[in-house]
């Protein structure tokens, strides 16, 4: 194998592919990169056998051939070399040598033929969605993923489709984010997967620096998303997913309105005292025109009233402090709707406007105060 390329696409490449390579492995071979050069094109390719990329690059092939290198090497090398062009040479003991300027490397690589495939793409459904539509869908969506795998299926996010409309899903038996966005094509048909989180969460990184369109497609068993040069492919979580529109409560006793930004504001300071208490509360007291919210602990009290809108009954409830801030800090606008039915039911997070987010979370149950 013979090659050139670009350091600056290179290293752009390398960045992708490393989100793949696994960390924790007993196969040293998962421990690398693939490079394919053929056609003028280095390819790149990495797995940990849940999550897949490939990377496709131009190159200056004048030999064609493949080479397993490891990750943390390769990434560290090519990252610390000065010039704007980089030049490999593999030999048949797997060798591979390195110029980039005045500098040389000589590296010891692995044979590509145990290096994993990359499944067959099987586009039994695709659609195409706007990245910065699909970033925003996994912001709401992904810190409400429950991180306890007794429930498998909850440590996923699920993907709804129904026409042009897409949800995500995610729960961890203790609060619930809804986020809904549009593709830009109509589905004939509804259809639902469960994505792990960190699948997710990796292709929210790829997508970064990415503005343009996504092409997702997916099977029974795979998910695959397309983007320019880079195809990210992921398993598919089985099983039934949580009935969660029986858990979003229809009726509600208090409806209040009041500002994110001093809420957020409020809550976090009552955070750095709460986290230094037994169970992380914050205690809010929600009357007619204020919010009366505390926090308790050994190291002192917190004591803040912020002004409210209430149209329903006045009522008395604690939150979890982590869970509260984490929804107020991915909802969008200046003002939103909480509708609550009582102390221990649970509680809705609405945007003011629009309809496209829903964060409910349940109440920790505190002892009467006389």
């Amino acid at each position: 194998m013979k090659f050139n390329c670009s350091k600056e696409s290179l290293m752009a490449a390398l960045t992708i592919a490393q989100k793949a390579v696994s960390s924790k492995t007993t196969l040293t071979i998962l421990e690398g990169i693939l490079f394919s050069a053929a056609d003028n094109k280095l390819l790149l390719r990495s797995t940990d056998l849940e999550i897949g990329v490939e990377v496709t690059i131009p190159a200056e092939v004048e030999k064609e051939g493949e080479i397993v290198l490891t990750a943390s090497i390769i990434g560290e090398l090519i990252r610390k070399m000065s010039g704007s062009d980089i030049f490999f040479e593999s030999n048949e003991n797997h060798q591979i040598k390195i110029e980039c300027l005045l500098s040389n490397f000589t590296l010891k690589g692995l044979s590509s033929e145990e290096f994993p495939a990359f499944p067959e793409i099987i586009d039994d459904h695709i659609f195409s969605i706007d990245a910065g539509v699909l970033k925003e869908l996994i912001k709401g969506t992904l810190f409400s993923v429950a991180t306890n795998e007794n429930i498998p299926v909850l440590t996923g996010v699920k993907i709804e489709l129904h026409a042009d409309d897409i949800n995500l899903i995610a729960l961890d038996g203790y609060r619930l984010a809804l986020k809904s966005g549009k593709i830009k094509n109509n589905l004939t048909e509804d259809l639902s997967v469960i994505i792990p989180s960190k699948s997710l969460s990796e292709i929210n990184k790829v997508l970064s620096n990415y503005s343009g369109d996504v092409t997702v497609k997916f099977s029974k068993n795979q998910i695959f998303f397309e983007m320019d040069n880079t195809q990210f492919t992921s398993r598919l979580l089985e099983g039934d997913f949580i009935n969660y529109k029986q858990i979003i409560p229809v009726e509600k006793a208090t409806q209040v309105k009041i500002n994110r930004r001093l809420l957020l504001e409020s809550s976090e300071r009552a955070a750095l005292l709460a986290r230094e208490g037994k169970n992380n509360l914050i205690k809010m007291d929600f009357n007619q025109d204020q919010l009366i919210l505390t926090s308790n602990a050994d190291i002192g009290d917190v004591f803040e009233v912020i002004p409210i809108e209430n149209s329903g009954e006045s009522l008395k409830i604690a939150f979890n402090s982590k869970f509260l801030i984490e929804a107020l800090r991915v909802i969008e606008g200046d003002e939103l709707m909480i509708d609550m039915t009582t102390s221990v039911g649970p509680g809705v997070l609405l945007p003011i406007e629009g309809n496209n987010f829903i964060y409910l979370i349940l109440p920790v149950r505190i002892a009467e105060e006389n």
